[in-house]
């Protein structure tokens, strides 16, 4: 026993713990968020000319941190949601814009980023989503410029 109470082997205890949760301190310092999580799943149930704006906010689970109002009635709606670990060493980022008409029915996704297609729209459209090109064909085919034999002529110069 010490004059504090402690034993030494207690006192190491104290100082481990004393470090992990300094740590964890440090470590979770370095992580933020941004935005609002939302449902992205919930695009699935999204009718385009149907859905209307209240109900894409209670599918979607969060309001829009930014709305957009255009010229002719319109509105887009940004959904965003960022995690960032150590000052943006790691970070993911989900981005979803909607448009809706100017009676505030959903008309189409306008930008994704992180999120998945809907099932109601075909892959490659204005979602950002592109198909893969077909693979190269694995048959050799013949190219007549390549085949040509090459002639040339050698010539000798004497050295000085």
């Amino acid at each position: 026993m010490t004059k504090f109470g402690l034993c030494r082997r207690e006192r190491l205890f104290c100082v481990f713990k004393a470090a992990v949760a300094g740590s964890a301190l440090a470590f979770l310092s370095g992580c933020a968020t941004s935005g609002r999580s939302f449902n992205e799943m919930a695009l699935a149930e999204f009718v385009p000319g149907q859905t209307t704006y209240t109900q894409a906010v209670r599918l979607l689970g969060a309001e829009p941190v930014n709305t957009y109002s255009q010229l002719n009635g319109a509105m887009l709606a940004q959904w965003e949601h960022k995690i960032t670990v150590l000052t943006d060493a790691a970070y993911y980022r989900r981005n979803l814009i909607l448009r809706f008409s100017p009676d505030g029915r959903f008309e189409a996704v306008v930008d994704s980023n992180n999120v998945l297609p809907s099932p109601k729209q075909p892959a490659d459209s204005a979602s950002g989503y592109t198909q893969m090109p077909p693979p190269p064909s694995p048959v050799r085919q013949p190219n007549p410029e390549l085949e040509q034999t090459v002639s040339s002529q050698a010539v000798a110069y004497p050295l000085k």
